[in-house]
Formats: C-alpha cells, sequence, structure tokens
C-alpha cells in the first residue's frame, strides 16, 4: 500500500495555528484579521500594513497564499529605516514575480 501524504515543514507556532479549532489549543492567527478584510476589499484596493516583524511577513504570506492562493494575491513587503518593515497586500497581476516552485 503506497499511501501519499500532504506534507509541508513550517515554523513552530504557524504550525500550531494550523490546527486551529480543529483540535489544537483553539487559537486562530494573529493575521486572521488580515484575510478577512483582503476577503471584502475590491479588485483595485489593496491593504497597507505598517510595524511588522520579517517573521509577520512570511506568515501572513503563509496564510494569504493558502486560503486565497499565490497566483491570486501578493504580498509585498520592504524593510523600513527602524526595522520594522511595511507590506501591501493586493491582486497579483498576469502571475507578476510569481515563482515556479515545480
Amino acid at each position: 500500500m503506497n499511501a501519499e501524504f500532504q506534507m509541508e515543514v513550517m515554523d513552530e507556532k504557524e504550525a500550531e495555528r494550523e490546527l486551529g479549532a480543529s483540535g489544537g489549543r483553539g487559537r486562530t492567527s494573529q493575521y486572521e484579521p488580515i484575510a478577512q478584510k483582503w476577503s471584502e476589499v475590491g479588485d483595485d484596493e489593496a491593504i497597507v500594513l505598517s510595524d511588522l516583524e520579517k517573521n509577520d511577513i512570511q506568515n501572513l504570506r503563509n496564510l494569504l497564499y493558502r486560503r486565497f492562493g499565490k497566483e491570486n494575491v501578493i504580498v509585498r513587503s520592504a524593510q523600513q529605516e527602524e526595522g520594522t518593515y511595511k507590506a501591501v497586500v493586493r491582486a497579483r497581476e498576469d502571475d507578476e514575480y510569481l515563482r515556479n516552485d515545480g
């Protein structure tokens, strides 16, 4: 019997969030409000976030790409002078910056 499993390696905190209400401590992602807001904005709108840490950017990407598909949304970020990050969440256009991980 050859069973194939869907597996991915992620940071421990993100893995705990994956369990969510289905069996973990009942926690949901702290980035859920951003995902909720993204589901409400129009195609020509973007969300701008400030004062993020580098880890926040990756966790946000993981959640949004998993939830909405990395072909549909893009999270662009830039480091600010004080060491924090600013990010923009917007619709991806014509596969821009899309990595082919195949």
